[in-house]
């Protein structure tokens, strides 16, 4: 099993689970698996793609506040101000699978407000980490804090083991239209992982 490197630029992102409601949406900071993955399968067509990342770098926070429409009546809401990260470094790692090859350069929508110009992102290949053998294990990975969110159910395919936990939960569509939420592990959990992968 490899993990294949890419970094990440963007002028913009609001990251983070939808709220229903409130007037104020925070942006987390790191790349969690539902986003990077979800907007990987929109662009690249595979439904068998598992990603996750980071941010690497200190983005500014900038604020936006606007008034949604209800789309039935076309009538403004409670105004909501949204929190975004601007100038944003990171890196995405994608498991490989042999049964394709993904391009060195990828440019994807992730995040919300997408309609409203936030989101454009570029990932570049940098390159691989083995993780196929014992001693390619022993090397790239250690123990830490986890600097990103992944579905307990996929832990197996980034080579994460649980040692403390800080659990929470990320969407999983199961149609275009709805989804479910997941039981996953967050950002400062306790874990053995890929060194790229930790705090």
């Amino acid at each position: 099993m490899s993990l294949i490197e890419y970094r990440l630029k963007s002028e913009a992102l609001c990251l983070g689970e939808r709220i229903k409601k409130g007037t104020f949406r925070p942006t987390i900071t790191t790349i969690p698996y539902s986003q990077i993955t979800g907007a990987l399968k929109s662009v690249v067509g595979k439904n068998d793609i598992h990603a996750t990342g980071c941010i690497t770098n200190s983005p500014k926070k900038e604020y936006l506040t606007f008034s949604p429409k209800d789309n039935i009546t076309n009538v403004s809401k409670i105004p909501i101000t949204v929190e975004l990260l601007t100038d944003v470094e990171g890196r995405v790692y994608i498991v490989k699978n042999q049964a394709y090859n993904l391009p060195s350069s990828i440019e994807l929508v992730m995040g919300a407000l997408r309609t409203r110009g936030l989101g454009n992102c570029t990932i570049n290949k940098v390159g691989e980490i083995d993780l196929s053998t014992r001693e390619a294990r022993i090397r790239n990975t250690g123990n830490g804090l986890l600097n990103t969110r992944i579905p307990i159910e996929h832990l197996d395919k980034f080579n994460v083991r649980s040692i403390r936990p800080r659990y929470g939960y990320l969407f999983k569509p199961t149609s275009l239209t709805s989804g479910i939420y997941v039981l996953s592990l967050f950002e400062n959990s306790e874990v053995n992982a890929p060194r790229v992968l930790l705090k």
